[in-house]
Order: C-alpha cells, then structure tokens, then sequence
C-alpha cells in the first residue's frame, strides 16, 4: 500500500495555490506510507530520452528534463521549502508515499519515484513481479520491488499503446500507476487495474490533481485556498488507462482506453485494510461500486516428493462526469 498524489499545472493563473495544493496533498499521502516518500517535478529543461542507467544513489537528482527528490521517511521530511521555486516552475509533477509490501525500506533504489528506462513513473499495490519478469523477459532489476518490474513491463513497449494495454492486462495484483514517458514528452499516464483507487480532480482555475484518496482533495483544497470545480471528484474504474497532454500549458485530456484488470484472491480479501485505508464509508460505497475485475482462484500450494513447498504463485504478503474536454 502506497499513497499517489500530483498535478497537472494551468499556466493560466499564478502558480502559487496549486503548488500548495500539491504539497497538501502529499502531507496527507503519507496516511497510506511512511517508509519512504518523493516527488518529481517537470522542469524547464528541454525533455530529453534518458540514455543512462537509472541514479539510485541521490536524494536530489536530475533526468530527462525531470528533477527527482526522494529519500527515507515521511514525505514532509523529505520535502522542503526550498523546493518551492522548483514546483511553481513544474508544468507536472508526481508524487508518492510508501508503505512497503515488497523490498527493503533502506535503499534508494526502492523508494519512488523510480526512474525506469524512459519512464519516471509512481505506484500503489502489490503485484506478482514474477508473472511480468517471465511474460515480457525482464532484465534484472536494479532494486527489488514489483513496482520496477512493472515499468521494466512499460518501458519495453516503446510507450505503443496497443502493447501499454497488453502489459496493464498482464498485471495480476492491485495497480494504480502514474507515470511519464521521455519518448512522449507532454504526456501523463494514469491507470488503474485492480483494486488500488486513484481519483482525479480539477479547480476553477484548470489545475489537475489526483490522489489515492479522494477524501484527501477538499482537505488540501481548504489549506490551499483552492477551489475545486462544481463537477467533482472523478473516481478512475479500474481497467482504465488516462492520457492527459500538459504541452499545450493546459491539462487536456488526450486519450482513454479500456483493458481487463485481474486481481488475486488475497486483494479482494485485503481491499478494506489497504486499498481503502483511510476512505470514509461513503467514498469506500462508491468505488466499490464500480469494481470491474476479473480474480484469479486461490492456488493451491505445489506437492514435492518431499514436502508441500509453495510455488510462486502461492506467496501472500500479509504486511500488507468527465471534468475535461478533448
């Protein structure tokens, strides 16, 4: 379980208020992880292919036109106000919190957002990294989270759509992933598979935001001094995946497509204690309203000559109205 947050800026109105509304956001991200937590930021660099091995060892470094700042803890000791000039100046920026399900809290390498081929990319969830390392013939990670290998999946598709669907329908687990692609510059992908929320909001002032929670909107609206458009709160279905194009200074959105989204036996068990963690009853009613997945049956533990000895497929981690036009 992690906690997703960012924004899409306007460049119609001062950058003031939706910077702020960013960084509440990611106060109240950290309900959903505590562990580690980062936020990159578009910068006014010219964007370019990343063509070196991801920086795992820096707190505060600079790829493909992005600036990404992350670090062990809270997202607000990781966070500073010195940063601020930075994010006024983000036409974007991603943010995360982490809970950790898989990898160790101490590396770098394991904290988000994750620079992955030409992705920068955040996830929340948990899903079986083994299933796409096998599928898609992954190379070895840097790190050692499933999230890595879910924009390893990603990554060597070229940013086709086509084949982003086919390896979004590959995940067995809970997603919600937010990522960018240096190949398209201008572009912000959202998707959600299985069970792991993201709801999306926009102001008067055309700001986009999305959040793991969307509780957490008219909280951060209210430190910020924004406000959030008449038309609500968007609740992502699962099995959608989002393009939203920020080049024109504008969030619009640029795409939407459907794909079926397949969990595991364990995630629907789960989904009250980590995908809804935090969520009043009535936001928790009206997603689950809409869950659209397909489950895979409880496997059965693999027989040895010797012993029942789990396989893979047996492992459970038990830490564990469209607001824009086209």
């Amino acid at each position: 379980m992690c906690g997703l947050f960012g924004m899409i800026r306007s460049d119609s109105c001062a950058p003031e208020k939706a910077t702020a509304m960013c960084v509440a956001l990611g106060y109240l991200a950290e309900e959903r992880g505590l562990d580690s937590a980062g936020l990159a930021m578009a910068t006014t660099r010219p964007t370019t292919e990343l063509t070196r091995s991801p920086v795992v060892s820096r707190r505060d470094t600079t790829a493909g036109g992005w600036r990404i700042i992350k670090g062990p803890g809270r997202f607000r000791t990781v966070w500073n106000k010195e940063y601020g000039a930075a994010l006024n100046e983000a036409p974007a920026a991603i943010g995360h919190t982490r809970w950790a399900t898989q990898g160790g809290t101490g590396m770098l390498a394991n904290a988000s957002p994750l620079q992955v081929g030409q992705l920068i990319g955040t996830h929340n969830g948990d899903v079986d990294a083994w299933r796409l390392q096998r599928a898609f013939d992954l190379p070895k990670t840097v790190g050692d989270t499933d999230t890595e290998a879910v924009f390893q999946a990603l990554d060597s598709e070229g940013g086709v759509i086509a084949p982003t669907l086919a390896v979004l329908e590959a995940v067995v687990g809970r997603a919600a992933l937010v990522w960018t692609d240096r190949r398209w510059p201008g572009l912000m992908m959202l998707a959600r598979t299985a069970v792991s929320p993201l709801a999306v909001t926009v102001d008067t002032d055309g700001n986009m935001y999305w959040a793991s929670n969307p509780g957490w909107f008219p909280r951060a609206a209210r430190a910020a001094g924004v406000t959030l458009k008449r038309d609500g709160i968007w609740l992502m279905p699962e099995g959608t995946l989002l393009l939203v194009d920020f080049s024109s200074g504008q969030p619009t959105r640029a795409g939407m497509y459907d794909f079926t989204a397949t969990a595991r036996a364990k995630d629907d068990r789960l989904a009250s204690l980590v995908a809804y963690r935090g969520f009043s009853k009535k936001d928790e009613m009206a997603d689950r309203a809409g869950v659209a997945h397909v489950t895979l049956p409880a496997p059965r533990p693999a027989v040895t000559d010797d012993w029942r000895t789990p396989g893979p497929a047996d492992s459970d981690d038990w830490r564990t109205p469209l607001w824009m036009t086209a």
